[in-house]
């Protein structure tokens, strides 16, 4: 988040302008400028004096912790997200590697905190960010005592600044399989991205934009210190239901946004005509996470929202790499976009050299946003020239290639483990399938995951969401006709849902959703069994 010196400097340009919308809150640039001044000089009086000190987060969006990201970034402190839904072993494991000397905790994850354990766990300040500790009160056995948050923003101001702490940046990289990884950064390009970001999209200090997607999504928050950093305003609306964010869509005059897949299907789901509307006319840049955006959903923003909606491509080792605007949408395919100033994609053969423009190949970037490498592991990456001299490349595990109009389309995934050729290749079609799926105007959103079990054996199973209450017969055949088509070699087992879980990355949550749907196949296919035996006798 943006440091001290940059809200001052925001707030001497108009100290009542509004800086963070919080529900009922509303901090002005001075008010914002004082509580982070406050807020760093309570921080400096818990900090140990020797030693790397690290912060981290399990909470949602909400002006007391952008007060202490940004305290954090005045004083030098890394300040890493975590996902509260990722499970305590993996928790665990993340804080271990981290080690923080202060974690920010809300009331609803403060249980979840409490039954973390790592090496300096017992040393390190837990600040609760909402809620009321008794100062001095005693602590439940087994249970840290929580520092109150409003006990930091009651400090005297710093005099002077700390001296300057060697930079680190950190992000959580969640996996489909296995355990998080921590991407290391260890030079500071804030700035040179900030002005990426703002020639990109034209953002400027009288946009306000709406921060409904959690501030562990890195283009969430990267989008979100952005703004603040020109002096924009920031609308904090992660959890808010659809009807919420589409009256803060009207109510602020919101001009930019990023939104989670997710959410947005539910706002785009509010009916037609309904109060409060989701149209707006301020509204003009909207950003998503564009893995498993549908067709569905790119047409309906385009009709409710107008021309707004652009998806992007990235992750926590690369950063933003590719984005696709409202007009492009219409006619590409999901999983693609046009790469962002700033990175340059490499598309590297069997050979790990760059193979012809339109082949397909492992995907490689190279670029300011790139992660140094993982803080638990080795990082495979390559040097290579393409012209305008020798770059790092971080090699992914992604496949794809470059078309003639310089547009990145990813296609699958690809791992270092040995696989028959079989499985490679119905996996590739498993990949390709998705985003057939995601194509299809009947659905609103849908998962393809590979299982095998005593019960199902080696199968699909597709959950989909309808377009609408009542049309689940369409999207299960139309469905069904693509997965006998694309994989004809493993059953599909397509079930309709409510809701399809995801992480704060974008990622679907495909344990969740395994173990909501995996029970009522289960039950169908017993039942099918029952009344064919009942006919048959």
């Amino acid at each position: 988040m943006i440091k001290l010196d940059d809200i001052r400097r925001h707030a001497a340009g108009g100290v009542t302008r509004d800086a963070l919308v919080d529900g009922q809150v509303r901090l002005t640039w001075g008010q914002y400028a004082e509580t982070v001044e406050r807020t760093a000089a309570g921080l400096t009086e818990h900090l140990p004096q020797e030693g790397a000190v690290r912060a981290v987060f399990l909470a949602g969006n909400s002006w007391q912790l952008t007060v202490a990201m940004s305290a954090c970034a005045t004083l030098g402190v890394s300040c890493t997200g975590l996902d509260p839904q990722s499970g305590t072993d993996d928790l665990g494991q993340v804080l271990s590697w981290l080690e923080p000397s202060v974690v920010f905790v809300t009331s609803e994850h403060r249980a979840t905190l409490d039954q973390l354990v790592w090496p300096s766990g017992p040393q390190a300040v837990h600040v609760l960010l909402d809620g009321i500790t008794a100062p001095g009160a005693p602590a439940a056995p087994g249970k840290h005592q929580a520092l109150n948050f409003d006990l930091l923003t009651s400090a005297e101001p710093l005099r002077t600044l700390p001296a300057p702490r060697p930079y680190e940046s950190f992000a959580v990289s969640a996996r489909s399989e296995g355990p998080s990884r921590i991407a290391v950064r260890r030079t500071p390009s804030e700035g040179r991205h900030l002005v990426d970001l703002v020639d990109e999209f034209g953002l400027n200090r009288d946009d306000v934009h709406l921060a409904s997607a959690p501030p562990t999504e890195p283009t969430a928050l990267a989008l979100a210190r952005t703004m603040l950093g020109i002096g924009a305003t920031v609308v904090l609306a992660d959890g808010a239901g659809p009807e919420t964010l589409a009256s803060l869509l009207v109510a602020e005059r919101v001009s930019t946004g990023v939104i989670t897949p997710s959410t947005l299907h539910r706002v785009l789901g509010l009916p037609e005509g309904s109060e409060p509307s989701p149209r707006t006319r301020h509204l003009r840049f909207l950003l998503t996470p564009g893995a498993h955006l549908g067709r569905w959903t790119v047409n309906t923003a385009w009709e409710r929202l107008g021309p707004v909606l652009h998806t992007a491509l990235g992750s926590a080792e690369t950063g933003l790499t590719a984005v696709m605007g409202p007009e492009e949408l219409l006619v590409s395919p999901p999983r693609s976009g046009h790469t962002t100033l700033g990175t340059t994609v490499a598309v590297l053969g069997e050979d790990g050299q760059p193979v012809g423009q339109g082949e397909s190949g492992r995907l490689a970037f190279a670029g300011h946003q790139v992660m140094d490498g993982y803080l638990d592991g080795e990082t495979q990456v390559v040097e290579l020239d393409l012209g305008w001299g020798v770059e790092r490349f971080l090699v992914t595990d992604e496949s794809g290639h470059v078309d003639e109009t310089g547009r990145l389309l990813v296609t699958g995934r690809v791992t270092d483990v040995p696989v028959v050729v079989r499985d490679s290749a119905v996996d590739t079609e498993l990949f390709r399938l998705e985003s057939d799926l995601l194509n299809l105007p009947c659905l609103r959103d849908t998962a393809v995951m590979r299982v095998s079990s005593p019960v199902l054996g080696d199968a699909i199973v597709v959950p989909f969401i309808a377009v609408a209450v009542g049309r689940e017969a369409t999207g299960y055949q139309a469905l069904s006709a693509a997965c006998a088509r694309r994989v004809p070699s493993l059953p599909a087992h397509v079930i309709a849902v409510d809701t399809i879980p995801y992480s704060p990355t974008g990622r679907i949550r495909t344990g969740d959703l395994l173990d909501a749907v995996l029970p009522i196949i289960t039950l169908n296919l017993q039942l099918e069994q029952s009344m064919q035996q009942e006919m048959s006798a």
